[in-house]
């Protein structure tokens, strides 16, 4: 694999922790942990390359299309990378708009924006992209997908920094929205052992966990669908 400065920035700043760095750094007894926000938001320079990576990936997918693209992210842990994300596309030809959601509802008297989730213009058009650091369960994409199709705007797809490989993208692949990501766990665990990062036994039981937590219907790890988005998804229950 060709070397991978994000990838390394994760592992120097123990942003992803395999084996005995996980019970070292936190007691857990688990081989992988990843948390982004732990040491990213303090490295400027790694959240400019993680925001120019999330643009290049998301107009890699937008392909030759004409529509104009925006990002939101999932509050509060990836709402600092859309916006890294947005500002890494000022001064380039694929700009992308940025807009903002709130964990809970504004609780404002009324008005038009008085009981809104979302921050930003709503504009008829845009491909909607909704970034998260990582997808695990998929809970927190289906309550953001909820609040911007309150505010009028549709998800076009859901992208991640990091794919956990824990099925938590097949429920919102079958509301319609496809779920995309830079890496996929097991990917990062195959870089840091082929850079000897992490030894085989390391490696091995990272992967051997991941296995064991992918759901049954999930199918082999690193398989992706890709299926028909609905016209309008259906409504959250």
């Amino acid at each position: 694999m060709s070397p991978d400065r994000i990838l390394d920035a994760f592992w120097e700043r123990g942003l992803i922790l395999l084996g005995d760095r996980v019970r070292e750094e936190y007691a857990l007894n688990t081989p992988i942990f990843i948390d982004l926000r732990h040491g990213l938001y303090d490295d400027l320079d790694l959240l400019h390359a993680v925001g120019r990576a999330l643009h290049g990936k998301i107009f890699e997918l937008a392909g030759d299309s004409p529509r104009p693209q925006q990002i939101v992210g999932i509050p509060d842990t990836a709402t600092p990378l859309a916006l890294a994300a947005a500002l890494a596309s000022r001064g380039t030809d694929r700009p992308l708009a940025y807009g903002q959601l709130r964990k809970k509802p504004a609780a404002y008297p009324g008005g038009q924006s008085g009981s809104s989730a979302y921050m930003g213009t709503c504009v008829a058009g845009r491909d909607i992209t909704l970034i998260d650091d990582v997808i695990a369960s998929g809970a927190t994409k289906v309550w953001s997908t909820r609040f911007l199709r309150e505010a009028g705007l549709e998800v076009a797809r859901i992208l991640v920094v990091v794919d956990r490989e824990q099925g938590g993208d097949l429920g919102i692949r079958e509301m319609g929205y496809p779920v995309f990501s830079l890496y996929r766990i097991r990917d990062v665990v195959a870089y840091y052992r082929e850079r000897n990062m992490v030894d085989a036994q390391t490696a091995a039981r990272a992967l051997a966990h991941v296995e064991r937590r992918r759901p049954s219907g999930a199918g082999p790890a690193g398989r992706t669908r890709h299926p028909q988005r609905p016209k309008k998804p259906p409504s959250a229950t």
